[in-house]
């Protein structure tokens, strides 16, 4: 008989220990949704911004520094930089 309450008591124990493991379960997935829906929000925000962006209608952009390597040891002169000669001085 004793070892009947044992079991029992065990068995009690161990659906205690489940109700408690699915109720934190729960509200963590609960938790989570409810941050899987704040990150909807945003990404909604985030393509309302982007919307409002203006693209440039050329798409190449436009070069203001001539980029030398270091193999071409090529001096610039004075119309390549844009400069008359008068300024150059």
């Amino acid at each position: 008989m004793v070892w009947v309450v044992v079991f029992v008591v065990i068995a009690l124990g161990g659906l205690a220990m489940v109700i408690c493991f699915g109720i934190s379960l729960w509200r963590k997935s609960q938790a989570l949704l409810d941050e899987v829906g704040t990150l909807l929000e945003r990404a909604d925000e985030l393509t309302g911004l982007l919307e409002q962006l203006e693209l440039a209608s050329d798409s190449d952009p436009v070069r203001r520094y001539v980029h030398l390597n270091d193999e071409d040891e090529a001096e610039i002169d004075v119309a390549e930089m844009g400069l008359s000669a008068e300024r150059a001085t």
